[in-house]
């Protein structure tokens, strides 16, 4: 099952709100938390700090927030955002579609629209080994719009996108921050 990842602005189960992010990984424009980040808890009476994260999914060594994850006063994360999921059932460097094929053990009939899903794997053409913590960029083809930016996790996958109810042609950017940028 999927686990939105969580972004400032989030609320919790205490009535607060995470305020920190990391701004070099966004969704849809705003910074994904991560272990360590803060956010307010007024049931308690404090800022809290973030405990637990997705092992698999790590921003500058720091493991992103989900969905009902732990801050330290014991209040869970709560999803405000449902564009860039966790999904830890692997990935491949080819899209495929979300299946509507129901399963035995579902009570509610799906009448959603179809739901399209695309994750990439990068490895390296010679080795074969994945390309860990190399920052990418998702573009729409077709309206030129940045869907998401980060960082490859240790497996050389990028995050999950999933686009609302139709078909996209998407563009991946990869970004060398090893060489220097030429002059213009």
């Amino acid at each position: 099952m999927a686990t939105p990842y969580i972004t400032i602005g989030c609320p919790t189960s205490g009535g607060g709100q995470v305020i920190s992010g990391n701004s070099m990984f966004l969704i849809d424009g705003i910074p994904v938390a991560c272990v360590g980040d803060k956010a307010t808890c007024p049931t308690h009476k404090i800022v809290a700090t973030i405990v637990s994260g997705d092992p698999y999914m790590q921003i500058f060594g720091k493991a992103a927030a989900r969905v009902n994850d732990s801050l330290s006063c014991g209040c869970k994360l709560l999803p405000q955002q449902n564009l860039v999921v966790q999904d830890n059932g692997g990935g491949s460097a080819q899209g495929s579609q979300a299946s509507k094929t129901q399963t035995q053990d579902s009570f509610v009939e799906d009448k959603s629209k179809d739901i399209h899903k695309i994750q990439f794997k990068l490895v390296d053409d010679e080795t074969k080994k994945p390309l860990t913590e190399l920052m990418y960029e998702i573009y729409s083809k077709d309206k030129g719009q940045l869907l998401v930016q980060g960082y490859t996790d240790k497996s050389g996958l990028t995050a999950l996108y999933e686009s609302n109810y139709t078909a996209e042609s998407v563009e991946v950017i990869l970004v060398d921050l090893s060489k220097p940028i030429e002059p213009i």
